[in-house]
C-alpha cells in the first residue's frame, strides 16, 4: 500500500472513530428502551446535547473521552517514535490536564484512578492492575494506527504498553487484543471471516501478558455467540439482545461484544455501524466509535454524511490529516 493511501485510509479510520464518539455521546448510558421512545430505535444524526443524560454541558457535534485519548496518545507515540508506558503515561496525564476531562465527567473510572495512583508515585506497571472497563479497548486504535505496517506480535507488545498503566488485566487486555488484531487484519484488506480469526488470535496473545481473571467473561466467546445471531436476527432485534442479554455497559466484555454486533451486521456500512453502535444503550459513545472505526477499515473509505462529519471536525478543532501523515514515521 502506497503512503498515499495509506494516509486517507488511516484518516477515515479516525474520521469514523471521531463520528461515531460524537453521535454517541449523548445517548450514553442511556437504555434502549429510553432510546427507542425517544428517537424510534435509530440515532441517525448529531442529537442535540439538551437530550442527554451526562452531557448537557458539552457542545452538540463534542467528542469525548474516546476520541480525545486515541489523539493525544497517537500525538505522544509520534513524538516518542514508538509505542512505549512512558509515553503512555505522559499522554493521558497531557489529556487530562488539557481538556477539563474530569470536570467534564467523562474520564472513566479506572483511568481515573490510576493516573491518580500514578500521581502519587504508584508504578505505572502497579497502577493498572484493576482496571477491567473498556478505557484501554477504548484507545486500541492508536496503539495499530501510530504504526499500521507493524506485525500482529508487534502490535500485541503496542496494545499492552497502551494499556499497562490504566488497564492490566486479562478482561481489558483480551478484549484490546481482540479489537485490535481484527482492526489490523481490516485495514489489510482481510475477508470477514479473517478478520473474525485475527479476533481469536489477538485475544488470545493479550491474555497470555497478564494474570488472568478466572471470573471475567470472554470477549472471544461472546464474539463467537454474536457472530451467530448476527445471522439470525434484525439489526433492532440484535440491538435489544445485545443490551438486554449480554450487556453493553462500562466492562471491556460488554462493549467488545457489542462493536463486533454492529460491525458484524453493518459489515462495510460505515455509517450503519455508528448509528447501531450510537442506538443500542449503554456505552454508546465507544461502541459507536469502534465499531465505525473498524467499518471503515474493512472498507478503506466510509459513507459519512458530510455536514456530519464537517461539524464534529469544526465543533473539535480536529487535524486528522496531520496524524495520519506522521503515524508512517513510527517504528
Amino acid at each position: 500500500m502506497k503512503d498515499k493511501e495509506m494516509e486517507k485510509k488511516i484518516t477515515s479510520v479516525l474520521e469514523a472513530l471521531v463520528t461515531g464518539d460524537a453521535m454517541g455521546m449523548p445517548t450514553e448510558f442511556m437504555t434502549r428502551k429510553e432510546i427507542i421512545e425517544k428517537f424510534d430505535g435509530w440515532v441517525t444524526c448529531l442529537i442535540d446535547t439538551n437530550e442527554s443524560k451526562l452531557h448537557k454541558d458539552l457542545k452538540t457535534g463534542s467528542v469525548t473521552d474516546d476520541s480525545e485519548e486515541n489523539l493525544f496518545l497517537l500525538e505522544e507515540y509520534e513524538k516518542a517514535g514508538k509505542v512505549t508506558v512512558e509515553a503512555t503515561v505522559n499522554g493521558l496525564l497531557k489529556w487530562v490536564s488539557e481538556t477539563d476531562a474530569i470536570e467534564k465527567k467523562y474520564i472513566g473510572p479506572s483511568a481515573l484512578k490510576s493516573l491518580n495512583d500514578i500521581k502519587r508515585g504508584v508504578s505505572p506497571y502497579e497502577s493498572g492492575k484493576r482496571g477491567n472497563t473498556c478505557g484501554g479497548l477504548m484507545r486500541t486504535p492508536c496503539a495499530f494506527l501510530c504504526a499500521p505496517n507493524q506485525t500482529e506480535e508487534e502490535l500485541a507488545v503496542n496494545i499492552l504498553r497502551c494499556l499497562v498503566p490504566t488497564h492490566n488485566t486479562s478482561e481489558a487486555m483480551e478484549a484490546a487484543g481482540a479489537y485490535g488484531f481484527a482492526l489490523r487484519s481490516a485495514f489489510h484488506g482481510s475477508c470477514f471471516e479473517e478478520i473474525i480469526e485475527a479476533a481469536m488470535r489477538g485475544g488470545e496473545r493479550l491474555v497470555e501478558f497478564v494474570e488472568e481473571i478466572n471470573s471475567a467473561p470472554s470477549s472471544r466467546a461472546r464474539i463467537r455467540e454474536i457472530i451467530i445471531k448476527s445471522r439470525e436476527m434484525e439489526e433492532s432485534q440484535l440491538m435489544d439482545w445485545l443490551h438486554e442479554v449480554l450487556g453493553n455497559g462500562l466492562s471491556s466484555a460488554d462493549v467488545c461484544g457489542a462493536v463486533f454486533g454492529a460491525f458484524a451486521m453493518a459489515g462495510g456500512d460505515v455509517f450503519k455501524a455508528i448509528c447501531m453502535g450510537a442506538s443500542m444503550g449503554g456505552d454508546t459513545d465507544t461502541i459507536a466509535a469502534l465499531a465505525g472505526a473498524l467499518s471503515a477499515a474493512f472498507v478503506g473509505n466510509h459513507n459519512i454524511p458530510g455536514k456530519i462529519l464537517e461539524t464534529v471536525k469544526c465543533v473539535n478543532h480536529l487535524e486528522l490529516e496531520r496524524l495520519s501523515e506522521h503515524a508512517l514515521d513510527i517504528s
